[in-house]
């Protein structure tokens, strides 16, 4: 085949794929510019879907950009195996992925925003969809971070890791945790929390938290849990030290 053909057929071949790329690609409802990044970065070639049962509640503006509330839930979507948290425009778009092991898929957590963005909640199901839904934030505005739900602990002062945590008796036999981890303020860079894991009292896991960048690291964290067994709660750091902190109180009948 002549030069000149060749390249004419993979230049009618090149144009043929985006068309096709472009019509499989559902369209934002968000409307980002940077949609097609975060579907190649985070889903790769995953069948995506924008789902309205998959909601997030975040303040239309953020009074405090450096620890953004966000609640994450998906009523009447079954079967969800892990939820990765986006912020387009964070220089690293990843806030954390969460895998519901023995919980319910909805998580209550902070956030960091670096400017507005779309925060997006992508769920994914046992048969590999995942479904997405979000929320534009405007990260403009000043202001003070609303008060701790853990009024007792100092993220600040001390050398010795904390995990505060408290929950709560819920209908069906499940159970709300709330829990935030403070590690020593020392060493450069500062040390940051990696991962968490929530287990019951046979040591069965029932909720994984991985965290990322755009995590605000004076979190607290609710989850809610389908099992009222005392918990225990374990994390890493990212120098690879590992805490752990027992959850056995009493539950409060009072849901939270």
């Amino acid at each position: 085949m002549p030069a000149a053909a060749w390249a004419l057929a993979m230049c009618l071949l090149a144009c043929s794929t985006l068309v096709f790329a472009a019509a499989d690609d559902p369209r934002d409802p968000l409307d980002s510019s940077r949609w097609r990044y975060m579907r190649a970065a985070h889903f790769r070639d995953a069948p995506v879907v924008f789902d309205e049962r998959v909601q997030v509640w975040v303040p239309g503006a953020a009074d405090n950009s450096g620890t953004t509330p966000v609640q994450i839930r998906a009523p009447g979507l079954d079967d969800v195996v892990q939820i990765r948290v986006i912020a387009d425009a964070n220089a690293e778009s990843r806030v954390l992925d969460y895998f519901p092991v023995g919980a319910q898929a909805a998580i209550g957590f902070s956030l960091v925003v670096e400017q507005a963005t779309p925060l997006r909640a992508a769920m994914r199901t046992g048969d590999g969809v995942w479904h997405i839904g979000g929320r534009w934030v405007d990260a403009e505005g000043g202001g003070c971070a609303p008060a701790s739900v853990i009024p007792t602990v100092d993220l600040t002062a001390g050398t010795q890791p904390v995990i505060a945590a408290h929950r709560w008796a819920r209908h069906e036999n499940s159970q709300r945790l709330k829990f935030r981890i403070r590690l020593p303020a020392s060493g450069t860079p500062a040390r940051s929390t990696e991962q968490m894991t929530v287990r019951d009292d046979a040591s069965d896991v029932r909720a994984r938290i991985v965290a990322g960048p755009s995590l605000d690291t004076a979190s607290v964290f609710t989850l809610d849990i389908d099992s009222r067994a005392p918990l225990q709660i374990e994390a890493r750091d990212t120098t690879g030290q590992r805490y752990r902190s027992r959850v056995g109180q009493p539950l409060d009948e009072a849901s939270r």
